[in-house]
């Protein structure tokens, strides 16, 4: 293939928890015709939504798995002649469902397994789509709430108590408790009660939501964990998921902070729109807020109690005014913030293939123009290009070739 940018044609998945048209608006772009939602606009290789090379008449998937060393480099079979991350703009309108991913080893030997047990991919009760983890970050666009990792024990205590929850109250006792004992026993005990949440039947289940919300509605006015408690339930009906704000941290993100969520941590996006850049990987194991499969065992297996999982904050590190990178912890995926004006960046410094996505303004590279909500990638075999012009542009790269 000729050296050069290729620029990409994007598309969107309409899942029901997407918003109206806030991904045009904050893109500044015209909404698809119909009046589905905007859930994700996916931009990347990931063949269920491949972006497309309109000038090569192929999927970007394709094109890669013709061209892997000129687009992603000399060391493109150590990324399985794959792009190795997914870039996304999401906006949740409701809370998406409660979501654990493997690591990379639990991944490999869990696809090996369904595999051999002659579970499709395509199969309800497939959990391993693929042999990778899939590690993400969410930067946000606009104010954005989420839930992610276990909160301390007496933490957890003094929430679940405000439920005045009677199928609770032993466990209250028993996570206060805990609380004087070493940190192996607390996270025995969280687990203990979260697998405990997990198998609870229908008929206490239906109990202890009626309870909870009964009591919440007296103060969700003033508290944002009961808050979410109805909200949740409010869609989900019952569901143990509606208990998670008072299990996991809650966090509000403002525009331009973002968290990292690594293999083994539980988490769930309530409401916002951002940036998601994740690995390229479908693995998911629901806990939650879903009508879709849910493998407790495995899922009770993969998720992580201890305070690693809780580690989410992601730091931004200002090179300069204009250059704002994330601290994230895997190789397959970094992110850079570009804030131009009127100045210049040089692409093609990573040595593998980057992707470029045009938030807002206009930029010029190799003589083409891109504006808002477009988007191009960077073959390795091109480097050294200048990009120029006004713009808020993220750049998305991979390290996994300098391990």
């Amino acid at each position: 293939m000729e050296s050069k940018i290729i620029r990409l044609e994007n598309s969107y998945q309409h899942y029901d928890w997407g918003t109206d048209s806030d991904i045009a608006k904050i893109l500044g772009i015209s909404a698809p015709a119909g009046n589905l939602p905007l859930a994700e606009l996916w931009v990347g290789a990931h063949p269920n939504l491949p972006s497309f090379a309109a000038e090569y008449n192929l999927p970007l998937d394709q094109l890669i798995e013709q061209n892997p060393q000129a687009i992603l480099g000399q060391y493109s079979q150590m990324m399985a002649n794959k792009l190795p991350y997914l870039f996304k703009i999401l906006s949740a309108k409701q809370a998406l469902s409660i979501q654990v991913h493997p690591s990379k080893a639990q991944a490999e030997i869990g696809f090996k397994l369904e595999q051999q047990a002659g579970i499709k991919t395509t199969d309800k009760n497939c959990n391993y789509k693929d042999d990778n983890h899939k590690p993400e970050l969410i930067y946000a666009l606009t104010h954005f709430s989420a839930m992610a990792g276990f909160r301390p024990v007496q933490q957890m205590t003094q929430a679940l108590a405000k439920l005045d929850v009677e199928l609770f109250t032993p466990w209250c006792n028993k996570l206060f408790a805990a609380t004087e004992q070493s940190q192996s026993i607390q996270l025995q005990v969280v687990e203990e009660f979260y697998s405990w949440l997990l198998y609870l039947e229908q008929e206490p289940l239906e109990l202890a939501c009626a309870q909870a919300v009964a009591h919440a509605k007296k103060s969700a006015a003033t508290d944002v964990e009961l808050y979410w408690l109805i909200e949740l339930y409010s869609i989900y009906g019952v569901d143990s998921g509606i208990f998670f704000p008072l299990i996991l941290n809650l966090i509000v993100l403002q525009p331009g902070q973002a968290i990292f969520l690594g293999a083994g941590c539980p988490h769930a996006y309530l409401q916002g729109t951002g940036i998601e850049v994740m690995a390229n990987s479908d693995n998911v194991l629901r806990g939650g807020l879903t009508q879709k499969f849910m493998d407790r065992q495995e899922l009770i297996k993969v998720t992580r109690y201890d305070s690693a999982a809780n580690n989410i904050q992601v730091q931004q590190l200002s090179r300069d005014e204009r250059e704002h990178t994330f601290d994230v912890p895997v190789p397959d995926f970094q992110l850079q913030l570009l804030n131009l004006v009127d100045d210049e960046f040089v692409c093609g410094q990573s040595g593998s293939a980057e992707l470029y996505f045009v938030v807002k303004g206009s930029v010029q590279i190799d003589g083409q123009n891109f504006t808002n909500g477009q988007a191009f990638l960077l073959p390795a075999s091109v480097n050294g290009l200048t990009l120029s012009g006004k713009a808020t542009l993220a750049r998305v790269y991979t390290q996994l070739h300098l391990n």
